[in-house]
């Protein structure tokens, strides 16, 4: 029997769309840039290399740039350097490649194992996607052929196992990762407003799934003195900047577009607002929690309830209506000091911990139960 330390690496293909903006292509490549090297020869494909996070890709990391924008144009080439590569696993984030991954499985080397990652609750994110009936079909006749599915909290994991099908012995769970000690370095300089009031900070994609609409609801049932920064853009920010004006709240909310950096504001504000309808686990509750600063977040918000009985209701309260959001926030105190505040996160979201979780998840996926 060959034991783990004479193995040789485990090679692994990533797999994303693109480095644009977004929660599922950061945590992949945190994951990538984690892994031991000494354990695992990580590659990259990417449909088309553009985007803001490129510069995050480890500078070791071999990249296959397919040059194509979308999945009907990457299939083939994709396909392509998996034959070509032949790696022993490959893993993905995205549903729809997660799905074409899975639909083509007998096209892939007989020994290469695929590993998928789950970003959302498929029963209630599906339904808002283009083709969301189809995709559902997808999920209930492909999602079973994967090796090991990654969820990000139980809700997830009951709801494919339930739902759809798959067998709990090949669903994981494993939480974001945090890089708290470079976060907190980055938060240090913290950015506040000193103008009198206070000051609240919600961030993410400007679209349906993520509430802001609810949020601005909430804001104009609530003191005069509580001000609002939204960080993000998509394809709701023109209405939501009409909602803004419809309810009269032009003078305290506004809207700073993506930023990549976010944690000064974070550290710098006196709470984060999460009004999501629904997620898999949003990165800002744990990177603001990391900063020190409380919470208020929708129960819908994914994985929150799990956290929620870890941590000090101080830490993260939840809502569950625009009026419980609106009495929450009112409640808000306005912090007097400049100085970072204690990480509040617990530390199995740390990035040191998901690492290992995640090394031994896609070794066992390799070599079974017993590596």
């Amino acid at each position: 029997m060959i034991s783990p330390g004479d193995r040789k690496p485990v090679s692994i293909l990533f797999v994303l769309p693109n480095f644009r903006m977004g929660g599922a292509e950061r945590v992949i490549l945190t994951l990538l840039s984690l892994l031991d090297r000494h354990r695992f020869a990580p590659e990259l494909v990417v449909f088309d290399g553009k985007g803001e996070f490129a510069d995050l890709l480890p500078k070791d990391i071999m990249l296959h740039d397919l040059g194509a924008t979308r999945l009907r144009s990457a299939l083939w080439p994709l396909l392509c350097v998996i034959r070509k590569r032949r790696p022993d696993l490959i893993f993905s984030s995205h549903s729809y490649v997660n799905l074409a991954l899975l639909a083509s499985r007998v096209a892939l080397p007989k020994l290469t194992r695929v590993v998928v990652r789950e970003p959302s609750t498929p029963s209630k994110s599906l339904p808002d996607t283009n083709y969301g009936r189809f995709l559902s079909l997808g999920y209930h006749a492909l999602f079973r052929r994967a090796d090991t599915v990654i969820c990000l909290n139980r809700e997830v994991e009951r709801d494919l196992s339930s739902g759809y099908g798959v067998d709990l012995s090949r669903l994981v769970l494993l939480p974001n990762p945090v890089a708290v000690a470079s976060l907190r370095q980055s938060a240090a300089n913290l950015s506040h407003d000193e103008s009198p009031g206070r000051r609240l900070v919600a961030a993410g994609r400007l679209s349906h799934a993520k509430g802001f609409d609810t949020l601005l609801g909430a804001l104009s049932a609530t003191s005069e003195d509580v001000f609002l920064t939204i960080y993000g853009d998509g394809p709701e920010e023109s209405a939501l900047r009409s909602l803004c004006r419809k309810l009269g709240l032009d003078k305290r909310v506004r809207f700073a577009g993506f930023e990549k950096h976010l944690a000064p504001a974070l550290a710098g504000a006196d709470a984060v607002i999460v009004p999501s309808r629904w997620e898999g686990f949003p990165n800002i509750v744990l990177e603001s929690l990391a900063c020190g600063t409380p919470v208020i977040s929708t129960r819908d918000a994914g994985g929150v309830i799990e956290l929620s009985n870890e941590i000090s209701s101080d830490a993260l309260t939840l809502v569950s209506s625009e009026q419980e959001l609106a009495e929450e926030i009112d409640k808000v105190k306005e912090s007097k000091s400049r100085e970072l505040r204690p990480n509040l996160l617990p530390p199995r979201f740390e990035d040191k911990n998901v690492a290992k979780l995640f090394a031994d998840t896609l070794e066992k996926a390799v070599f079974g139960a017993d590596s």
